[in-house]
């Protein structure tokens, strides 16, 4: 993948930090004493490692891969809560995006859904193992010719966690270890080693967040900055408008999207529909996670047909007041074709309109 989604992760860092100066400040808690109960949670990290495969040829060290996941803390029926597991044990499920780093031709990375144990092993260190299946996108050579070829797969990832009092209640250092287990014919496999940062904050819930539940329509409009997943193209610029309605922790959305023109493969625009997860993190900052069907047509393609592609999406929303919001966000077009896959990065604000 050739679009960096730094900026993403430090908006997404930056509402955890926020976030949590918020609760601190209206808090008597002494840090250490936050809730383990339904916490949500976010962090980013960055480290290197190696692929492992057949037909793998130059360089295959990562060279700084990055990770990141937001989540939420949730109850495992009959098993939780001191029954199976003590009341110190705690389960979370988070949105992971996952970016291999560049070793020679291949450039993967990907969206996983993870389900977390997490158990204390002192005060202020805990550790976590989570598993759970990855899509992934790797851009490679074969033959003479580049493909954007997808896989579904499981990341493996291990973690100590360790808190650091001056980020903040809930802060910590994140030391982890990620393993992708990728099968299919020509698939590798990669390690890596990850260091970074984290948040653990009390989480509202979604009605005491202004937008998450009313009757009210949400219209937005965002500027685009896109990357062909391909090598020799040029950096697009294009927009979109949305439309979006939420139902509690859940939302829906409509929106036309012109990616723009990258000089050589895509200048593609279209309608895509998305269902979303809408995680609140506190005092007017929430992550989100969308999926769903995207048809457009490429003017730079060998024809003008129209054709039936997914649209993936990370997101960092911050309310402006009671109507208004701005957002940044992640999204890759997944074209199912081995070829013209993109990265979307998108900046852009929404108002509340009705109810």
């Amino acid at each position: 993948m050739k679009f960096s989604v730094l900026p993403w992760t430090i908006l997404c860092l930056f509402a955890a930090s926020a976030s949590a100066q918020t609760l601190d400040a209206g808090s008597t808690k002494d840090a250490s004493l936050i809730e383990r109960d339904h916490r949500a949670y976010v962090s980013g990290v960055y480290g290197n490692g190696k692929i492992d495969g057949e037909n793998l040829r130059g360089k295959t060290t990562l060279g700084w891969a990055f990770e990141v996941r937001f989540g939420k803390e949730i109850n495992l029926p009959g098993v939780g809560n001191g029954k199976l597991f003590s009341e110190d044990e705690k389960f979370r499920v988070d949105v992971v995006h996952y970016n291999e780093g560049h070793p020679d031709n291949n450039h993967r990375d990907g969206f996983a859904l993870q389900g977390i144990y997490n158990k204390p092993l002192s005060k202020r260190i805990s550790a976590e193992v989570g598993v759970g299946p990855y899509y992934s996108m790797n851009t490679t050579t074969l033959g003479g010719v580049q493909y954007n070829n997808s896989n579904l797969g499981v990341l493996l990832s291990t973690a100590l966690l360790i808190d650091v009092d001056q980020l903040g209640s809930g802060a910590h250092i994140r030391l982890g270890f990620n393993h992708v287990n990728m099968p299919g014919a020509g698939a590798h496999s990669s390690n890596a080693l990850l260091i970074g940062v984290g948040k653990y904050f009390g989480a509202p819930s979604a009605r005491d967040i202004p937008g998450l539940v009313d009757d009210r329509i949400w219209l937005g409009v965002a500027a685009i900055n896109g990357q062909t997943n391909h090598g020799d193209t040029e950096r697009s610029f294009g927009g979109s408008a949305e439309v979006k309605k939420y139902y509690g922790p859940w939302a829906f959305s409509a929106s036309a999207i012109a990616e723009g023109d990258d000089d050589s493969r895509v200048d593609r625009r279209g309608l895509a529909a998305q269902a979303w997860y809408v995680q609140p993190l506190a005092d007017k900052w929430s992550a989100s996670a969308g999926f769903g069907p995207y048809v457009s047509s490429n003017k730079r393609g060998a024809s003008d047909q129209t054709r039936l592609m997914a649209l993936i999406t990370m997101q960092v929303d911050r309310e402006l007041g009671k109507d208004w919001k701005a957002f940044a966000s992640f999204s890759r077009v997944n074209t199912f074709r081995e070829k013209n896959d993109r990265d979307l990065f998108r900046v852009g604000v929404m108002r509340a309109f009705g109810g």
